[in-house]
């Protein structure tokens, strides 16, 4: 039976001219930095924009005169400290080049060390490459490579913005001053032009622009001259929304809520169950009533609170509205949902606990929250590990990776995932992500503590692998290297699997993954198994999606090119390098049987099998039994295996061209009969 193959792929030796060159070229650009698309007009519009002094004026002169002129700046590095408002300015920068705004991306340190080497270089770009939160100086190989990084960039006709402390970036490394590279010292803008900015931006808040210079409101003279633009901003914010200028309730907004504080925790027995609920709502903001109100009553019964249930119990409750109410929280009588009346008090709360009522948030909310969360909260864990990373933001990383730790220590499976995605939110944080993404490497290299390399495993599959996925695949990497338990390892396993199936990460997991066999001298023990486990064929239809070998396989253009390009170089390494041939041969089998039964496309895994055959020998092991195997694909392997036979011996015995001026000579003339073969 003739078997029917599509989808072929070409590798090898059959690829047409310069095609090697290009997916070559694709696969050294998976380690470039992945652009994230950032629109100025839209994050930072220039009727909202404060100019941070003469030097941003000189730096944006500096590139809009490189259009049609011999100004050759392509790279400007604005240094300032952090809270200055540098990636507005960047921004602003990038939007005073000639490159289309469509054309304009971000970039994350997803590096742990820098090097410019990661740095893309598309043509007419702009990128905006934001070091905020990063506090180790640059390396100096940085400074000399990026020169020849902006040469790059000016021919490709793109710029790049760095922004960065003076801690980081130090101008006596970069070798003296080039004309490709401008380093500037920003200035803070103003706080007061910052909110005046702000609300004349938008019709209906122009005429407020005033009220921070009225003495008879209370916005008037709220804002200190060091203050960041964030929180100006932030002020304007809350400004747009007031009622009216005398509006108490929005000025104590912007403080924080203290005078509000002081009362909802003043003391006193008769606020207990509504502060209880209050506090519930901090952590558990727009989660169902049912919810909130459960998890404040747990609450309530802790052994440092003890609480009774009035006699009654359930039936002597006010209904779900008449609790919420007095702790200033909403009820959706549609959806069941609890909502904070003021979304920034649940933050204010949680900072108030954990500042100023430490012995409640210590001794009761740490043992209450572990609780909650294989109770009442369990599905809603989302919920706390988001209010958790806004508490981050005010006590810093170290209490909560503390109270991470005790809780993996007590918990369970449902801890355990609070905590990866806990951590992995906190890893793309702004401000807190450096320090949290160096915690991750300590937990991931720590085989003492399996729990916490399975929370970090949990981590590297959640945001933090999806915008740090170099830094993800490291840390995995850590943990597989050193795996503290068998659960440890199937978790990290099991995260590079899901980057895997993600589609625009598979070029680079797959890249990172043969790297990890092919750097590994002969490849045994887990970066082998790592690499037939991620890439093994799905086990039924409904899974194909999840499928990193699917994913790998039936991938477009030339990222499918790259992809399975990179799976041959690491078959032909383990083939030509491994002693185990019988689990390759094995897995190669299971490829071909999962074409067989339509789980993987039958072309790509043809020519795979084949190019390997053309590069390690056709009659030998393991090709040549994955081959003869009885199945619906074997024809098809075979005469795929004849036509490699044939090309190649076309190819190696192709007669020489006549030459000019004689008569080639007929290989059958039609006057001369074929000789009998018996005679």
């Amino acid at each position: 039976m003739k078997q029917d193959v599509k989808e072929n792929v070409v590798l090898g030796d059959q690829n047409i001219a310069g095609r090697d060159n290009n997916i070559t070229n694709y696969l050294t650009g998976l380690r470039h930095l992945r652009p994230h698309p950032v629109d100025p007009e839209k994050l930072m519009p220039a009727n909202r924009f404060v100019s941070p002094g003469d030097n941003f004026e000189r730096a944006a002169q500096a590139v809009r005169l490189s259009f049609g002129s011999t100004a050759n700046v392509r790279v400007v590095v604005l240094l300032a400290p952090e809270e200055h408002g540098r990636k507005s300015a960047g921004l602003r920068l990038l939007a005073a080049t000639n490159v289309a705004t469509h054309r304009i991306s971000e970039l994350l340190p997803d590096w742990d060390e820098p090097d410019v080497a990661c740095l893309p270089e598309e043509r007419g770009v702009g990128y905006l490459l934001n070091l905020r939160g990063v506090t180790q100086a640059l390396p100096d190989a940085f400074y000399s490579d990026l020169v020849t990084y902006a040469s790059g960039l000016r021919n490709a006709g793109s710029y790049m913005v760095i922004t960065a402390t003076k801690t980081v970036w130090s101008q006596a490394r970069a070798g003296g001053p080039h004309p490709e590279i401008l380093v500037v010292e920003i200035e803070r803008p103003k706080p007061d032009d910052v909110v005046k900015k702000y609300l004349e931006s938008k019709e209906g808040t122009r005429d407020r622009s005033g009220w921070i210079d009225n003495k008879e409101g209370v916005f008037y003279g709220l804002l200190p001259e060091d203050c960041a633009p964030g929180e100006a901003a932030r002020l304007a914010s809350i400004i747009a929304k007031a009622k009216h200028i005398e509006d108490e309730d929005a000025l104590d907004e912007y403080k924080g809520w203290k005078s509000h504080l002081s009362d909802w925790f003043s003391g006193g027995r008769e606020g207990v169950e509504t502060r209880a609920v209050r506090i519930a709502g901090a952590y558990l903001n727009k989660a169902p009533a049912a919810v909130v109100l459960n998890s404040a009553d747990l609450l309530l019964a802790a052994p440092k609170i003890n609480l009774p249930m009035p006699e009654g119990g359930l039936l002597a409750m006010p209904d779900a509205p008449s609790r919420l109410e007095p702790a200033g929280m909403s009820f959706d009588a549609d959806t069941g949902v609890a909502s904070l009346a003021h979304e920034s008090q649940g933050p204010a709360i949680l900072r108030y606990l954990w500042t100023r009522h430490t012995q409640l948030s210590q001794e009761v909310l740490t043992q209450w929250l572990q609780d909650i969360s294989q109770g009442p909260a369990k599905d809603h864990l989302d919920a706390l590990a988001s209010a958790l990373t806004q508490l981050a933001e005010t006590v810093g990383i170290a209490p909560i990776f503390d109270l991470a730790e005790g809780w993996l220590r007590n918990g369970g499976k449902q801890h355990l995932e609070l905590v990866g995605d806990l951590i992995s939110d906190l890893a793309v944080h702004a401000t807190l992500g450096s320090q949290a993404r160096a915690e991750l490497a300590r937990w991931a290299a720590g085989k003492s503590e399996p729990t916490r390399q399975r929370a970090v495993a949990r981590a590297c599959s959640g945001s933090f692998g999806k915008e740090y996925p170099s830094q993800a695949l490291t840390r995995a990497r850590y943990v597989l290297s050193s795996p503290g338990s068998e659960e440890a390892l199937k978790d990290a396993t099991k995260a590079v699997r899901v980057l895997a199936s993600d589609g625009d990460l598979a070029p680079l997991v797959t890249d990172t993954v043969v790297k990890w066999i092919m750097n590994s001298g002969k490849p045994t023990g887990t970066q082998l198994n790592v690499f037939y486990d991620v890439f093994s064929v799905p086990s039924s239809p409904d899974q194909l999606e999840k499928s990193p070998l699917a994913v790998a396989l039936t991938q477009p253009g030339e990222p499918g090119d790259a992809i399975r390009r990179r799976l041959l170089e690491g078959w032909r390494h383990i083939i030509e390098q491994s002693a185990d041939v019988v689990h390759a041969q094995r897995t190669l089998l299971n490829w071909r049987q999962g074409a067989e039964m339509g789980l993987l496309p039958q072309g790509p895994v043809v020519d795979i099998i084949i190019a390997l055959g053309r590069a390690t020998g056709i009659v030998n092991p393991p090709i040549r039994d994955v081959v003869k195997e009885e199945g619906p694909l074997r024809d098809a392997l075979i005469v795929a295996l004849f036509t490699e036979v044939q090309r190649t011996y076309e190819t190696s015995y192709d007669p020489p061209a006549a030459q000019p001026g004689t008569t080639p000579i007929a290989q059958n003339p039609q006057d001369v009969t074929e000789a009998d073969p018996t005679t």
